[in-house]
């Protein structure tokens, strides 16, 4: 099996080469001088660094050099400094609802996350509250037969809340250690369906206050995931975000980002399509992998 850490190198394939690419060619030197500044600031903007990321980082490095520390050394220490409060609230709690726009995996993810609490030991609801998208009964039925895991549906309604309730009491009842909810794509201007979204989580809550919201981000869809994550958290509490679609071809930056702007944490990044391509988010192992000089993964 691929540890968590090389299949994180794996999903940051595009932005490692261009970093180590930078990075090489500023072998030897201590500081930046104005074309390397250019040449750095044009590097993590495409990565979806952001512009305060990228300053700070810069600026960093533009700084009295210290001759002990090497440059690759110096963007690390940059990076984790300006995350160093950034840390996840806690374990998740039993109930976790995902949400997020159309198209941003959240089927999938329901289904990884529940294979991977399931592998943990856990015992594990899957609840099938996407009502608007015709297949997505069947994905996800599909994944809980695969996965043994103990799903709840109901094709005869289109009330998303009252699936939600249904299955999140059935998990309750049967005492269950994780009910993991799937709701339906939707956009933030859609003012009925985040109205919609509002009351799964209401109704939900009245249930239990043990509920965390994550959000699925494709990753790459860059800076517009940060407006996504905005528009969704002035309608429910979102709790961490799942960053999908990481497989060697998104920037990768934007986890970062949405961290240090937005200060939620991201808990999973979804690197493949298998049920254990979903990989526990940790921060230094992220960046290690963003300047990994690590050239092929091999089963460990």
């Amino acid at each position: 099996m691929i540890s968590f850490f090389k299949k994180t190198i794996l999903g940051l394939t595009k932005t490692r080469k261009n970093i180590n690419k930078l990075f090489l060619a500023l072998s030897g030197k201590t500081y930046l001088d104005v074309n390397d500044v250019e040449k750095m600031e044009e590097l993590l903007l495409n990565a979806d660094l952001g512009w305060e990321l990228t300053e700070k980082i810069i600026e960093d490095l533009q700084l009295a050099a210290d001759k002990e520390t090497s440059l690759v050394d110096r963007f690390m220490n940059s990076i984790l400094d300006l995350l160093k409060n950034m840390a996840p609230k806690g374990h998740l709690h039993s109930i976790i609802l995902l949400v997020g726009v159309n198209g941003s995996g959240k089927t999938t993810s329901a289904a990884k996350l529940g294979g991977y609490f399931a592998n943990k030991g856990e015992k594990v609801s899957l609840v099938a509250a996407d009502t608007y998208r015709a297949a997505a009964v069947d994905q996800i039925q599909i994944w809980s037969k695969r996965l043994n895991l103990h799903l709840v549906s109901n094709e005869k309604s289109m009330d998303p809340a009252s699936i939600a309730y249904d299955g999140v009491s059935s998990g309750i009842s049967k005492e269950r250690d994780r009910i993991i909810v799937d709701t339906s794509g939707r956009v933030h201007n859609s003012l009925n369906l985040m109205k919609e979204l509002e009351k799964i989580y209401r109704v939900v809550y009245r249930l239990s206050s043990e509920i965390d919201v994550l959000m699925t981000i494709d990753a790459n869809t860059g800076q517009n995931a940060i407006q996504q994550v905005r528009e969704f958290s002035k309608i429910i509490p979102i709790s961490g975000i799942i960053l999908t679609k990481m497989d060697g071809t998104a920037k990768g930056g934007i986890a970062l980002q949405i961290m240090k702007e937005l200060n939620i944490h991201v808990y999973f990044i979804g690197v493949g399509e298998q049920v254990d391509d979903l990989v526990p988010f940790d921060k230094e192992e992220y960046l290690k992998a963003l300047i990994s000089k690590e050239k092929e993964v091999v089963d460990d």
